[in-house]
């Protein structure tokens, strides 16, 4: 398994937005729904910085590859794109999971 960590650096008062346009177009479920992915996140600094992390857990690289490749991937990006204009998004990074714990499902 492997786990997916994109990385926004936001101005403060822009990450609410980032999150509506998540939680509104179902971005996250989306990647569920036509992908192989086995779980994602959203989730900002509690600093206030507006940083935000979206990550995600895929069996292999080859289902990550299928959500950067599917076509509804980009529908939200002019809006994105609008709200992330000044903003810093880091290069999406690939980590494999070497073991993991759970005492319950979040």
């Amino acid at each position: 398994m492997i786990r997916s960590v994109l990385t926004l650096h936001t101005a403060p008062e822009q990450a609410g937005s980032v999150l509506d346009l998540y939680r509104r177009e179902a971005i996250l479920q989306e990647s569920l729904d036509l992908t192989r992915a086995l779980g994602s996140e959203i989730a900002t600094a509690v600093d206030g910085s507006g940083e935000i992390i979206v990550t995600a857990v895929w069996p292999d690289e080859a289902a990550y590859q299928e959500w950067l490749d599917h076509p509804n991937r980009g529908r939200t990006t002019p809006e994105l794109a609008a709200l992330l204009a000044d903003a810093r998004v880091g290069v999406g990074r690939l980590y494999a999971i070497d073991h993991r714990v759970s005492k319950t499902e979040i």
